[in-house]
Order: C-alpha cells, then structure tokens, then sequence
C-alpha cells in the first residue's frame, strides 16, 4: 500500500506544481502535459536521502486539464499566497497554503514545452501537526522533489488514462 502511495505521488508530481497555478481561465496559460505515453523520472528527498522512482504514464487530455482546474480551485481556497511569474523559459510558482492543521510554503520550477519534455522542481515546508489518525504529533518535513518527463507517443501502450506503470511492471490508478 505505501509502494502504492509513493508512486501515486511521484506519477502525479506535475499536477501538484501545476495545480498551484491559477485554472487558465482566471490567470497565466497553464502547461499542461501533451496527451499520451510519457516516462517520468522522479526523485524525492525528505532529508534521509533520495529516492528515485521511474514510471510510464498514460496522459488523457481531458483528465489533464479537468485535474488542473479542480487542483487550482482547491488550493485557491487553502492557499494565502500565491506568485506566479513566467519568463521564456520556466513557470515559478511559490505559494503558502493550510490544510488541515499543517502549513505548507511551496517554491515550484516549471519548464520546458510540456509537449516532447518538462522539468519540474519542488521545494516544500511542510509544518504544524499530523491527522489525528496519524497520531496527531507535531511536523516539520522538508521536501525536495525533481521530476522529469519524455513524452513517448500517442499510443498508451495498454495503459489507460490516469494509470501508470512502474519499472517492475505493477500498473497503478493515478486519476
């Protein structure tokens, strides 16, 4: 189940940084993921070293977008701040957001054309208490997160959108 979890996570990478931005209708165009095949390197380091992860994932246009939206209304309702600044070459997002009883400071790097690759960086602090059901005990977890993509084709290879695929062949629901 935590196999399960962490991959969850790192396929879904890209739409946690880009789910801080604004919908596209209410701020910056948005880089959304070409529809398709695309493998996706990962690696996360919460300070006891990183861990690295590879996945094949299947990228549905319509869930892309639709997962975009619905994360950027959440976090307009949970974040105090957002920045949002876009140049030639990279998107940068940084944000401070509550949910629940933790406080969560993101500095996100976005770049490349997000159709052939893409490049996403993730600095996070993440402090306050755990849930009730995870003891409830006080938190402070610093988070590095560097995820990169290569669009493989249009064909999923199998994979339906919103699954992916691990290294050792277990396939996954992301959406």
């Amino acid at each position: 189940m935590k196999r399960r979890a962490i991959a969850l996570l790192l396929a879904a990478v890209p739409l946690i940084a880009v789910g801080s931005l604004h919908a596209a209708e209410e701020g910056p165009d948005l880089p959304l993921r070409k529809a398709g095949l695309w493998e996706l390197q990962t690696e996360t380091d919460e300070g006891a070293g990183p861990r690295k992860q590879q996945l094949t994932m299947c990228i549905g246009e319509e869930m892309e977008r639709n997962t975009v939206v619905a994360s950027g209304k959440e976090n307009r309702a949970n974040c105090s701040k957002y920045e949002v600044k876009k140049s030639a070459d990279a998107t940068v997002v940084d944000a401070i957001c509550a949910y629940d009883q933790r406080h969560v400071t993101t500095h996100t790097e976005l770049a490349g054309d997000f159709k052939t690759t893409f490049r996403v960086k993730v600095e996070s602090s993440i402090s306050g208490n755990a849930s009730r059901a995870q003891g409830g005990q006080p938190i402070n977890i610093q988070r590095k997160i560097l995820q990169s993509g290569k669009y493989i084709g249009e064909s999923c290879d199998g994979l339906q959108a919103g699954e992916a695929r691990s290294a050792n062949g277990a396939t996954v629901q992301v959406q």
